[in-house]
């Protein structure tokens, strides 16, 4: 029976992970002789972790539209048009109660889960918890390649992950120098830094790297660059 660990290494696959389980394990809580509190508690691991990731993806936003503004006032151009970024709105939280180490818990379910007498590859494939085989990646050659789109004026940067962690995306704002701009788990990320003054444009530039564990890996992306204007 297939019991390769399947619970994936970054947040976003995580969340995805704890979905799954959490929506599917009632159906099997009794073949599987699960308690009502183990039910419980994967559901409120779910809630909570995917409630954390959307909060810091809100906090992120918001701490990197006052870093950005930050260097505007302290390093121009000048007469740019300075605007406050808008208070961040955090989701609601859910009602469940929280606990630490959900992964510990989680980890040793799906063992006894798999060695259980009524466990089949069928209610495993259900509750996502057989590892999906998948070619091992070729970090050498590894380079992303980002595409742009245009949202109130800003740039809305977008890539695929091919595997990875995350990705490092430096950019440009028009002083010849690339500074880091993100780095992201997932897909898709809007650059709120304030648009050049009303009438005026200006080239912003960026490029991007891939994070394995932490680390950058491959090659940098081509340079994406973007024209911008004040509205």
């Amino acid at each position: 029976m297939p019991n390769t660990t399947s619970i994936p290494s970054d947040d976003a696959n995580k969340s995805v992970f704890l979905q799954q389980l959490s929506t599917q394990l009632p159906s099997y809580a009794s073949t599987l002789e699960l308690s009502s509190n183990e039910v419980t508690k994967v559901a409120a691991a779910s809630a909570w972790f995917d409630y954390l990731l959307s909060s810091q993806e809100v906090a992120q936003n918001y701490s990197h539209a006052i870093f950005s503004l930050k260097r505007i006032l302290r390093d121009g151009p000048a007469n740019t048009d300075i605007a406050l970024p808008v208070l961040p709105i955090l989701p609601l939280a859910p009602t469940s109660t929280p606990f630490s180490g959900i992964f510990g818990f989680v980890g040793p379910l799906i063992t006894r889960i798999k060695k259980h007498p009524n466990y089949t590859e069928a209610i495993g494939k259900n509750l996502g918890i057989i590892a999906a085989s998948k070619p091992a990646v070729d970090i050498t050659s590894l380079q992303p390649i980002l595409s742009v789109d245009i949202q109130g004026g800003h740039p809305v940067l977008s890539w695929k992950s091919n595997g990875t962690d995350a990705l490092e995306i430096e950019v440009d704002h028009g002083t010849g120098v690339f500074v880091l701009l993100t780095i992201r788990m997932s897909s898709g990320y809007q650059d709120n830094t304030p648009l050049p003054a009303s009438g005026s444009a200006c080239v912003w530039k960026y490029r991007a790297i891939y994070h394995i564990n932490d680390k950058q890996v491959g090659h940098w992306s081509q340079v994406l660059e973007v024209s911008v204007k004040g509205v």
